[in-house]
Parts: C-alpha cells; sequence; structure tokens
C-alpha cells in the first residue's frame, strides 16, 4: 500500500515546525488515514464494523478477508502491510524490503478482487491497485458498488458449483432438515 521506495522519495524533507518529523512519516499516515476512509465505506458495504479499517493489523487483515475467504493470504497481508509501514518510514534492511515487496503484490492482487467484490469496473480497482489513497475512497465512495461476497478458492464453495449442483445441494439440505 505504501509502495516501493517512499522513504526514499520523501527522507531528504524535514519538517522543522513539527520537531524534525521527516515527511516521509507524515506521508505515510496520511495515505493509512486515506485509505483507511476508503475502507471504512467498504467495510460498511459489506456489513462491518467500519471503525475496524483503521485498527493497525485487524484493518488490512479484514479488507483482505472481504475480497478473498482465504485466512492465510490475509493474515500474511495484514503483517506485510505493516511491515511495509515500518520501511516507508526509513527502516531499512533486506528482510523488510522483502516483506514490502510481498505486500505489493497482494496489494495488487487484492485490488483486482474487489472489483468482484463489490462489483465494480476493474478499472476502478486498476486505480485502487495504482493509487491507493485515492482507489480507496473512490471505490469505497462509488454509488453503483455492492457488495457480492468474496471469492473463494475452495472447489466445494457455493460459487464454483454451476446452477444445477446448487441445486441438488440445496435439496440434498431440505431432506436433510426435514428428518431432523
Amino acid at each position: 500500500m505504501f509502495g516501493i521506495g517512499l522513504y526514499e522519495t520523501y527522507s531528504s524533507v524535514v519538517i522543522e515546525a513539527l520537531g524534525g518529523t521527516n515527511a516521509a512519516l507524515l506521508v505515510a499516515i496520511a495515505i493509512r488515514v486515506l485509505v483507511g476512509v476508503g475502507w471504512y465505506m467498504l467495510f460498511e458495504k459489506a456489513g462491518k464494523k467500519g471503525f475496524t479499517a483503521f485498527l493497525p493489523l485487524y484493518g488490512p487483515y479484514q479488507a483482505f478477508r472481504l475480497v478473498w475467504d482465504d485466512f492465510s493470504f490475509a493474515a500474511i497481508f495484514a503483517a506485510t502491510t505493516f511491515i511495509a509501514f515500518v520501511h516507508a518510514i526509513g527502516v531499512d534492511h533486506s528482510i523488510i524490503n522483502a516483506f514490502s515487496v510481498v505486500n505489493f503484490l497482494l496489494w495488487w492482487f487484492m485490488a483486482l478482487l474487489t472489483s468482484r467484490a463489490y462489483d465494480v469496473s476493474i478499472m476502478l480497482s486498476f486505480i485502487y491497485a495504482g493509487i491507493p489513497w485515492f482507489g480507496a475512497l473512490l471505490i469505497g465512495f462509488w454509488p453503483s458498488g455492492h457488495y457480492k461476497g468474496p471469492w473463494s478458492s475452495d472447489p466445494e464453495n457455493e460459487q464454483n458449483l454451476t446452477a444445477q449442483e446448487r441445486k441438488k445441494r440445496r435439496k440434498k439440505a431440505a431432506k436433510e432438515a426435514k428428518k431432523s
């Protein structure tokens, strides 16, 4: 979400009025807040509590789970988002850089899945992926997007079945309910 090289871009700017604060920290916080506002609206559309979008690890985790129902990748995304934030404010280490790249890739994956989960144009997802602070707000406040549910990689999930298979599954469930 924070992009690769954010610190290198803004590290030379120091704001003396704020006690010598590096501009990279302020830019990283501003990006996180703007993405949080967009996620707030997306969470509300999905029926989740919007304020959780601003929680450090849970917000990214929940945002990923809303578009892809996979615990492990959501947990990796949440952790790497935190690590990418640390990288954006100036901590430089090869492992942190590697996790920032992983976060960058997962961010693009999540943004593209957002078009399916919220039934919005793929072009909005490209904007969301490329310019997170603008794209999250755009998709969050987009009037026609409604939440359809997360994509699932489980082959037995309802969304991966044909209409005939879903009908059979409903009949079988109805029979079992009558027996009980």
